[in-house]
């Protein structure tokens, strides 16, 4: 045994070392020598991203990396030519699949010859199926192969925020990194961690049994659940296309926030960008939380609420509403010694008027009153500083600024500051501070990540939550605001007025200010804004709404795409419906998703049709497989319910009137190759209704926005205007 031991030992000693098999003298170096040893990556799988019912909004696709083998030496198993053996016939064959110039994949491949194989940079990476049909259909075509890849794909494209879920895009080593947005920001999280395979392979690129072989499998990334609702994102994007048609507006953006919980339920702005081809010219910059601007008289709300908080507000008390020239002390004067003076929009005067008609005029002089006679300035700094503004917010790693405060720097900047000019805020920062005042006094910080799930565990990792950042006002001053901001929306000559829904009451108030350039201040365009809180008496939702417009206070008239919106969320939320009570007792009942699978299709659908479900059976077969939603999901009245069965043939439904959440859930659900094209509802189906369809017939579905009567042109406008036409 120790002769047999010491042989063993030797004969391993001489093949290492030496690189010679003494049995047969046969000498190792050439083999050893063309022996390599390779380390190659397995990427994880990065996570989903799904909006609050479960929809998908982010997810990886398989796609495909081209690789180029360049030595001569290189056979296929059948001994045929496995290397590039022509690279000008190669460089012409790709370069209209793969949009490169046919002289740059030729000098790619020249350039390196004597390596075994190169790859041709980002546009060889993530090439779909067609591209990689169409390449190995190239006749005489030598040495290209491909290997597995994944790219991030955006269901919703540039109508599901991008700006706040971001994108992801391969780097040059082909591993999806998050660029913007939530991709970004938990990028750690939603790339788990690669494996990966390290082996010995021959010169031909062979593995031989004996040689070196390990594998350490990867752990995909976590799933990231958010607040966003695909259906309130859908009629938000919906008023912003209208108002920048119907408005000649620049840029438009809005956010919708549920009070109570600080949840963003849907955030948006038009520029926009598509996710899927985030090109260097697409908009990027989140309007939401990285524009700060002067946003004018919605800011008249915190005056007036620290004046109630503080206990010196009377609604009845009469003020003077003609100009308010002011002395170093910020305070009125009606002698010479001044240093300027302060005016309503359009210098409106209305004499004697009580303090609640200057929130529902909309009168600069009365927020100027309020800060010299009732709340004081360093009383008002006080609740500016409560309310969090000019600061940023810290919201889930959104990307923002804090604006700036001129406030205290002179007593012009102290006045204005009163009427939202002269110093800047966010859209998120308003958000937040209004929150308070539609609420019970809480600021109520604004969130849009759920929770985050392991699906390796199926465990919940983080999990969101109302976060009260400060009181800055009672809960009795936040109904005594709600009750005047109901009479900014519902007094005839309310500045608000225009933005009163049909299905809901709402709360709110309006801003118009100028954009300052170079020291001055833009005199083509205006910023017009409103925030609005629904259902009065109860408040669940905010609305903030913004644009650039050449518009100005006199054509404050129809504002039509914003009331639509705020009746569309009233109906998808659920939210009581003031003129068709019936019809409000159905859309409040919620139920809970029942576990289907394995059940009786005729029977789920008696049991959900009982409840005023839509059900639809996808395949056509008696047992459930699948089901949309899942079980123990919320469920709505009217709401569609897609059941996958065990059948083998799918009958298109029509889908006219459908929205892209149910046409998406459809679409992944029955695992049938779709197109979506547009926004709103959809209208046309490329393939007709009744038809039976497999996975290899690619549906084309259109939407357009729900169209709305357009209010008359108003032909000349004069400067006898109304008190109710006012607004600062």
């Amino acid at each position: 045994m120790l002769t047999a031991a010491f042989i063993v030992i030797v004969n391993v000693f001489v093949v290492t070392i030496g690189k010679l098999h003494i049995r047969s003298r046969t000498s190792l170096v050439n083999y050893v020598s063309s022996v390599s040893n390779v380390d190659e990556k397995i990427f994880a799988s990065r996570g989903n991203i799904y909006d609050s019912a479960g929809e998908i909004v982010a997810q990886d696709v398989q796609t495909y990396d081209i690789i180029c083998f360049l030595d001569p030496e290189r056979l296929s198993s059948s001994d045929q030519i496995a290397y590039v053996d022509n690279p000008r016939f190669t460089a012409e064959a790709l370069a209209p699949i793969l949009e490169m110039e046919a002289a740059d994949i030729y000098d790619i491949l020249i350039s390196n010859q004597g390596l075994y194989q190169i790859e041709l940079g980002s546009s060889g990476r993530n090439l779909s199926k067609e591209q990689k049909e169409a390449i190995e259909a190239i006749e005489g075509l030598h040495g290209i192969e491909f290997r597995n890849s994944y790219k991030r794909f955006y269901p919703y494209g540039e109508d599901f925020c991008p700006q706040l879920v971001g994108f992801a895009q391969s780097d040059n080593t082909g591993k999806l990194v998050g660029k913007l947005g939530i991709e970004a920001y938990l990028d750690d999280e939603l790339s788990g961690t690669d494996g990966y395979h390290s082996y010995q392979r021959d010169k031909y690129g062979y593995i031989l049994p004996g040689m070196y072989d390990q594998t350490v499998e990867a752990v995909n990334g976590y799933d990231v659940y958010l607040t966003l609702d695909v259906s309130i994102q859908e009629a938000l994007n919906t008023a912003l296309q209208e108002t920048m048609e119907y408005k000649n507006a620049s840029r438009a953006w809005g956010a919708v926030v549920e009070v109570k919980t600080g949840k963003i339920l849907a955030w948006g702005q038009t520029p926009s960008f598509n996710p899927n081809r985030p090109q260097s010219d697409d908009v990027q910059v989140n309007y939401g939380s990285q524009l700060a601007y002067e946003p004018g008289s919605v800011m008249k709300a915190v005056i007036y609420s620290a004046a109630m908080d503080l206990g010196v507000y009377d609604g009845d008390a009469s003020f003077d509403s003609s100009p308010y020239c002011y002395t170093e002390t910020s305070g009125r004067t009606y002698s010479g010694n001044q240093l300027g003076c302060i005016y309503n929009v359009s210098r409106r005067e209305w004499g004697y008027i009580p303090l609640d008609y200057g929130l529902i005029y909309s009168s600069n002089v009365a927020t100027a009153t309020l800060l010299s006679q009732y709340v004081g300035k360093s009383n008002y700094e006080e609740y500016l500083n409560r309310y969090h503004l000019y600061q940023t917010v810290n919201s889930d790693g959104i990307s923002e600024i804090s604006g700036y405060t001129n406030y205290g720097l002179s007593p012009v900047d102290d006045i204005t500051a009163t009427y939202g000019q002269g110093s800047s805020t966010t859209m998120l920062q308003l958000l937040q501070a209004y929150t308070a005042m539609f609420g019970n006094g809480e600021m109520i910080k604004p969130y849009f990540i759920d929770k985050i799930v392991d699906p390796n565990t199926n465990t919940t990792v983080y999990k969101g939550r109302r976060n009260v950042v400060s009181r800055p006002i009672s809960e009795d001053t936040a109904k005594q605001m709600q009750d005047l901001l109901r009479r900014v929306v519902s007094d005839p000559e309310g500045t608000c007025r225009h933005y009163a829904a049909q299905s809901v009451e709402v709360m709110g108030k309006t801003g118009t200010s100028e954009i300052p350039i170079d020291g001055t201040y833009d005199e083509n365009d205006n910023i017009i804004s409103c925030m609005l809180g629904f259902p009065y008496g109860d408040p669940q939702y905010e609305l903030y709404f913004a644009y650039v417009s050449p518009e100005t206070v006199y054509y404050n008239y129809d504002k039509k795409p914003i009331p639509d919106l705020v009746d569309r969320i009233a109906l998808l939320e659920s939210v009581t419906i003031a003129d068709d009570i019936e019809k409000a007792e159905k859309y409040t009942q919620r139920y809970e998703m029942p576990d289907l699978l394995s059940a009786d299709f005729d029977e789920c659908k008696e049991k959900l049709e009982a409840i005023d479900m839509e059900v639809f059976n996808i395949g056509e077969g008696d047992n459930v497989i699948g089901q949309y939603p899942e079980a123990g999901e919320n469920i709505y009245t009217f709401q569609k319910i897609f059941l996958l069965t065990d059948g083998n043939t799918i009958v298109l439904p029509d889908f006219n009137g459908w929205t892209r959440k149910e046409v998406i859930g459809y679409w992944n659900m029955s695992k049938l190759s779709f197109a979506l094209d547009g926004y709103g509802v959809a209208y046309e189906q490329s393939v007709s209704p009744g038809t039976t369809v497999d996975s290899s017939e690619q549906i084309t579905i259109r939407f357009r926005n729900i169209n709305y009567t357009e209010p008359e042109k108003i032909e000349e406008i004069t400067d006898d205007v109304t008190a109710s036409e006012e607004e600062g």
